[in-house]
């Protein structure tokens, strides 16, 4: 009996170790996640080869995905894990090209300018305190891309 009592205790605390997976859109979970061990390492994004869906750019391939955050599907960075982050993007197309990196702040609805490069395309490197919650993306508010448009991202420090 007392062998089934210490398995059983061995068991519940082994799952309740175990931090809860993110969940995009609330707060409550994305701070829950922003304290789990998956906080404690590398945070760093690197796609490549672009399409536009609703003006933002997604990236069909995935160079580097470490951490948590980056959505491949949508093109979307969701920061899980709060602190000092690079970001850059990168990219060339119609003579009219102007390309931005938005952020959308936790709980709001619309995309604020961050920075861009244009026209015609070009590159932009930028150091931002990123929030948990908080979302970035690159869009084209203007012009056609080609496909060697590039988003990347990593966290130099903790918050």
């Amino acid at each position: 009996m007392v062998w089934l009592v210490l398995l059983l205790a061995i068991f519940v605390s082994t799952e309740a170790a175990l931090p809860d997976p993110p969940s995009t859109g609330t707060t409550t979970n994305t701070l829950k996640w922003a304290t789990s061990a998956d906080c404690s390492g590398v945070v760093a994004f690197s796609g490549t080869q672009a399409s536009v869906d609703h003006a933002k750019v997604v990236l069909a391939e995935t160079l580097v995905d470490k951490g948590s955050g980056y959505d491949a599907q949508t093109g979307t960075f969701t920061t899980h894990c709060p602190g000092l982050y690079q970001f850059s993007f990168a990219g060339y197309g119609s003579s009219n090209l102007l390309l931005t990196l938005k952020k959308k702040l936790d709980n709001t609805d619309s995309w604020r300018p961050v920075v861009s490069a244009g026209p015609g395309g070009g590159a932009n490197l930028i150091l931002l305190d990123v929030k948990a919650g908080d979302q970035l993306a690159v869009f084209v508010d203007s012009g056609k891309i080609t496909d060697s448009v590039t988003f990347s991202g990593y966290r130099i420090a903790k918050n």
